[in-house]
């Protein structure tokens, strides 16, 4: 399978170099490459193409008509996804003299398929893009009625989430199927790439969770403490949606172990100690203070030895990089959790209502977005240098809309089922919408999905300038793209964990 994964790959990059190539057919080829999660082996390649494409559009030089919506569409979404910034004018010639939409536009399906992907690139401010998302949605909804079940798929894939929130490798795994029914759009030298890469990594993938679990078993979380989630297979689930690719096996393991402590912590803090036990803890937390334990009680003693020493093993792996300085700054983002998890049980045990913007100055913190970044550097190798982890830990704008909209998602996903549980919890943004604003539950949670978007447009802005090396942003992409698929439907997936159960067998269980 390698073998011939190689000599695919060398065929793909002719193409990706061949000069007789037009820059349209190099765009579809790219896009498929994307969608079938084997761009990661072409990076240079694509790298350049689009450089081009940059360029050359720049100077008014197309290899396709300026008419066409789709390739217009494709080409905006292609380079504001490698960081181009591209102006929505571009789209000004599909407009009428009221600046809407030209009808005609409503029957080319391709284009809206291709304009409905590309408007969820917009930042904020572009009024236009936000009617291109309400244009196409409703048209493509209208047409998936009347078109064949091969096409009907790959709209109703589309309108489930775009590829802007989608995780790579869950997308190439539902995404491989309707590629090989495009008849007149699928390259059979992809499609075999795609088949053969996904199983390669499906096995490797395997092998890292039988891993991990076994890790997990042995920790012993799971029996010696109730109220805590067994959720090992699923926060392996949340890391490929990071980091799929092999040569990041060993970071997927750091950043998995590094996971189930935080997810431990916030049981610890949300589900079971009092105001003086919790205190006690945060306070050992805060000093790394292994003798802080004898003074605990059984089941935050036995919660603190698991997070102290799984730390100990992260700290193991990343001093035979000879990078201890990056443990400094993981220990540090758990030091930040606990303290701002403390005030949130403050609030809980006086059953305090703040504004909206009160609780997300706190609860942006208590999302643990911030160190879930932390985390995910800690195994990327030179890359993550010194400069990378103050940064995150400077708690940089993209990061504080992607806790925010991490955030709103988990209290719209989890609301239901904590008033199910009758848990004392500390209130969500939804009742500080209904106390602040007087909202239903039902205009509370339209409140919040609507900020999420808001978030999505600031990421997408801060994306267009920020100067960190592309794959270390990518991460912090890729974990908000799998907020959006733990949270899909406004449900939590994470505590309900039967809701990931077909994603997580489609990836580690079941062969294309």
């Amino acid at each position: 399978m390698k073998q011939r994964v190689q000599v695919l790959i060398n065929d793909v990059k002719i193409l990706l170099k061949d000069a007789k190539g037009s820059m349209r057919e190099k765009m579809q080829l790219i896009d498929a490459l994307q969608r079938l999660g084997v761009a990661y082996h072409f990076e240079q390649e694509i790298n350049e193409v689009l450089c081009f494409i940059n360029t050359s559009s720049s100077s008014g030089h197309h290899s396709y008509s300026a008419d066409d919506l789709h390739f217009v569409a494709l080409r905006f979404r292609l380079l504001r996804q490698h960081h181009y910034y591209v102006p929505p004018d571009a789209f000004n010639q599909f407009l009428n003299h009221k600046g809407k939409f030209k009808d005609e536009a409503s029957n080319d399906l391709a284009g809206l398929l291709s304009l409905y992907e590309a408007a969820y690139l917009g930042i904020p401010g572009e009024d236009l893009l936000d009617e291109a998302i309400d244009f196409t949605r409703s048209h493509l909804q209208s047409l998936v009625k009347h078109i064949g079940p091969s096409l009907a798929r790959k709209v109703k894939h589309a309108l489930e989430a775009p590829l802007r929130k989608r995780t790579s490798k869950l997308n190439a795994r539902l995404y491989i199927s309707i590629y090989e029914e495009d008849t007149e759009g699928k390259n059979d030298v992809v499609l075999e790439l795609a088949k053969l890469d996904f199983h390669m990594l499906q096995l490797l993938h395997r092998e890292e969770v039988k891993k991990i679990s076994m890790w997990w078993k042995d920790v012993g979380v799971a029996t010696k403490l109730m109220f805590a989630r067994d959720r090992i297979v699923e926060l392996y689930f949340w890391v490929i949606g990071v980091y799929f690719e092999p040569q990041y096996s060993k970071a997927r393991m750091m950043m998995a172990k590094a996971m189930s402590m935080l997810s431990l912590m916030d049981d610890v803090y949300d589900s079971y100690g009092t105001m003086a036990e919790l205190q006690h803890f945060t306070s050992a937390i805060k000093r790394w203070d292994l003798r802080a334990a004898d003074e605990m009680e059984e089941c935050l003693r036995v919660a603190f030895l698991a997070i102290y020493q799984t730390i100990g093993e992260i700290e193991d792996e990343v001093l035979k990089d000879g990078k201890l300085y990056r443990i400094d700054y993981l220990k540090g983002e758990f030091e930040k959790l606990a303290i701002a998890y403390l005030k949130e049980a403050k609030w809980r045990d006086e059953c305090y209502v703040p504004s909206l913007a009160e609780h997300l100055e706190l609860s942006i913190m208590t999302s643990a977005f911030n160190a879930v970044v932390c985390a995910s550097f800690i195994g990327m190798g030179e890359i993550a240098g010194k400069h990378s982890f103050d940064w995150v830990a400077s708690f940089p704008q993209i990061i504080k809309d992607a806790s925010k909209m991490s955030r709103l998602m988990d209290d719209v996903g989890g609301f239901e089922i904590d008033a199910k549980m009758g848990r004392k919890h500390v209130v969500s943004t939804i009742h500080c919408c209904m106390n602040e604003f007087g909202d239903s539950l039902e205009e509370a949670k339209a409140r919040l999905l609507h900020l999420v978007e808001d978030a999505w447009k600031s990421i997408n802005k801060e994306c267009l300038h920020l100067t960190i090396p592309p794959a270390l942003l990518a991460r912090v992409v890729n974990i908000a793209c799998t907020m959006e698929t733990i949270y899909y439907g406004n449900r939590d997936g994470y505590t309900e964990s039967n809701v990931l159960k077909n994603s997580i067998s489609l990836l580690l269980v079941q062969p294309i």
